[in-house]
């Protein structure tokens, strides 16, 4: 990057496209300030244009390919585990012992009643119903957004 900021400050499209050409090679790739000044600096060069135009290419393919290592890599993760799952006799779809763990422990707090609307007497829940007041302020007096 140091190289590329020199050549830029040169004004030299020679000295530029050497160094772009090294970057080409060695598969780095420029800073985005760098990428900004050497778009301003080198708009009327060609050749500043398609050496561009194949790093970004060559940058497309990295990622292409390290997405497809990714993917790949993942993918036999996941084979991996599938195997060891049917050496058991289970298949994915089956809980594993922590999401069984899991779904007890909700249930039991579904049960003990964790989840429920408190209870109001009569008189507070016929307030709570009707139009005015704290409890119809507190359901419908929200901040809007400032647009």
């Amino acid at each position: 990057n140091l190289a590329l900021e020199m050549a830029l400050e040169s004004r030299s499209a020679r000295r530029t496209c050497a160094v772009l050409e090294e970057f080409l090679v060695a598969k780095v790739y420029p800073s985005p300030q760098l990428a900004q000044r050497l778009a301003k600096a080198g708009r009327h060069v060609v050749q500043i244009h398609l050496l561009v135009g194949r790093l970004l290419t060559m940058n497309r393919e990295d990622k292409v390919g390290e997405a497809r290592r990714t993917t790949a890599l993942l993918q036999t993760h996941m084979d991996e585990r599938e195997a060891e799952l049917a050496a058991i006799g289970k298949t994915v779809r089956d809980p594993t012992p922590e999401q069984e763990a899991r779904k007890q422990h909700f249930e039991s707090l579904k049960k003990r009643g964790f989840f429920k609307r408190p209870w109001l007497p009569f008189g507070e829940y016929l307030a709570s119903k009707q139009k005015g007041g704290e409890t119809y302020a507190r359901r419908h007096d929200k901040p809007r957004p400032n647009l």
